[in-house]
């Protein structure tokens, strides 16, 4: 096994796995750590050093309030149980590599993970994220630690001219081009590089796709429950135009006391974190005030515009969500009543919202909020997937659609937003939940579906023990397919066509 590594760096020793035949590097910096002067500037390149770097422990994690504290919270008990075990820090920038690779000749593909939470918070060794288990699909599996919130999506007038923004964005760029010129070292092919992630983590998939920085350092992009095509009228997605972001960050500073970036970067990073989050702590969508901006670097222009012109990276893509997002604990926006969703309908719609009413049922708030909390096709997650890949289709592009609706054991939570990660990453031992030998085998082939498309950039093939995966069809204009993972993977159908396919013109504006 491929233990001791060099790198343009230097030498990095890892450790095995929990199976040997896996050697994991923890803490593998990319990037120098930025603080004191490089307190938001774009990453800078780490330094090489001499002697071994003993990659044996696990790096500290972005900024954040401290994870795992609250355990009325539904996503501690769920995915940071240990949370409150890390150290939360500006330096923040490693990278954490599970390889399989005997020798640096094995040319393995390389699966690139980058975690979500808003842009404000999560870590790449949350308890659902299992590097072993995936890197047993002969693969070389990564997570990468960024910036977050003001830290890593702070502008500021006094920055034009060095690094207007998104420097979470170019910390995962910085770590995908370290990647690039290092990942042979590990037995990994630098040609063959997926990104993917969930929520916010897709958002940055999707935002890295939509980028001109990103050329070159992709060959596939995965999406859940994140990154995909926004309504034309507001929704998550529209990043902050450069001139709101920097009134947000010159707001900070006024809050904090200083005068400019000089003593701003002097203030201890608890003081920055706390007046941050608590500044607009009951304020409309306040943690999404720390989130990407239009600087003309990283993006020139939307998300959306981009997609919808066709000037994304040409590379195939994998999108979708989980089945019951819309359900209250929810993140698309569940609408409370059935006189404020007509309302939004009319405005939204135009000449289409009286037909997109009539298949709704509103005969009575009671059935209005059961139907709305189960259409899918109402939640923004799943139609801006299905209008992301619709596009691509019609580009010529390839894109495969899924909807996670398995059956979640435990509570009523249903497939929730984010559970699907535990089928992604085969992790379903390491949760609460009293899963069964069902899931066991739905994980087995869900990861292997992944592992397949980072090998190939095709999902398709055989599950990690040599067993052929039910077919899963690119999603085009006539057959619309999904893939449904239920008990087992099946093509979706569910019904409501039409209302879906309205959603979906909506977006695409047609």
């Amino acid at each position: 096994m491929l233990r001791k590594v060099t790198t343009n760096c230097g030498t990095i020793e890892g450790t095995a796995s929990g199976d040997p035949r896996i050697t994991v590097f923890w803490g593998v910096p990319y990037a120098k750590p930025p603080v004191g002067a490089l307190r938001w500037r774009a990453p800078q390149p780490v330094e090489p050093w001499d002697g071994v770097y003993h990659a044996d422990r696990k790096p500290p994690i972005a900024m954040q309030p401290q994870p795992g504290e609250d355990w009325t919270d539904f996503y501690t008990k769920e995915l940071n149980p240990t949370g409150y075990e890390y150290e939360v820090s500006e330096d923040c920038l490693y990278l954490n590599i599970w390889s399989p690779a005997k020798t640096v000749k094995d040319n393995l593909p390389v699966f690139f993970y980058i975690h979500g939470g808003g842009f404000t918070a999560g870590y790449p060794f949350e308890v659902e994220f299992d590097g072993e288990r995936v890197a047993r699909n002969d693969v070389i599996f990564i997570t990468v630690g960024y910036r977050l919130g003001a830290f890593g999506f702070f502008s500021h007038p006094e920055l034009r001219g060095e690094c207007l923004g998104n420097q979470g964005l170019l910390d995962q760029l910085m770590a995908l081009q370290w990647v690039k010129d290092n990942i042979a070292a590990f037995g990994g092919d630098p040609s063959r590089v997926t990104i993917c992630g969930q929520s916010a983590g897709g958002m940055s998939v999707s935002s890295i796709l939509n980028s001109p920085l990103s050329k070159g350092l992709v060959s596939g992009g995965i999406m859940m429950s994140g990154g995909g095509l926004r309504p034309p009228k507001g929704g998550v997605g529209p990043w902050l135009s450069i001139e709101n972001a920097e009134k947000y960050g010159e707001e900070l500073l006024s809050c904090i006391g200083v005068h400019n970036l000089s003593e701003a970067r002097e203030v201890p990073a608890p003081v920055i974190l706390r007046t941050a989050l608590g500044r607009w702590k009951d304020g409309k969508n306040s943690p999404l005030r720390w989130r990407p901006c239009i600087d003309g670097y990283f993006f020139k222009e939307e998300l959306r515009d981009a997609i919808l012109s066709g000037r994304n990276l040409d590379v195939p893509i994998m999108i979708g969500c989980c089945r019951d997002e819309n359900r209250p604990r929810g993140f698309f926006g569940a609408s409370e009543t059935i006189e404020s969703f007509s309302k939004k309908i009319r405005e939204e719609y135009g000449d289409s919202a009286e037909k997109m009413l009539s298949l709704c049922d509103l005969s009575s708030e009671e059935a209005f909020r059961e139907f709305y909390n189960n259409e899918v096709g109402l939640s923004m997650g799943y139609t801006g997937a299905m209008a992301y890949a619709r596009k691509n289709a019609r580009l010529g592009r390839k894109a495969w659609t899924f909807v996670f609706d398995h059956d979640i054991p435990g509570d009523d939570a249903g497939s929730f937003h984010g559970s699907d990660m535990w089928f992604v990453f085969d992790s379903v031992g390491h949760s609460w939940r009293p899963f069964t030998g069902k899931h066991y085998d739905l994980a087995r082939q869900v990861s292997s579906y992944w592992c397949n498309f980072v090998k190939t950039g095709d999902p398709n093939g055989c599950d990690r023990i040599g067993n052929a995966l039910p077919e899963w069809k690119t999603f085009d204009d006539e057959d619309e397919f999904t893939i449904c993972f239920k008990d087992q993977p099946e093509k979706f159908d569910e019904g409501n066509a039409e209302l879906k396919r309205l959603a979906q013109n909506h977006f695409l504006e047609e």
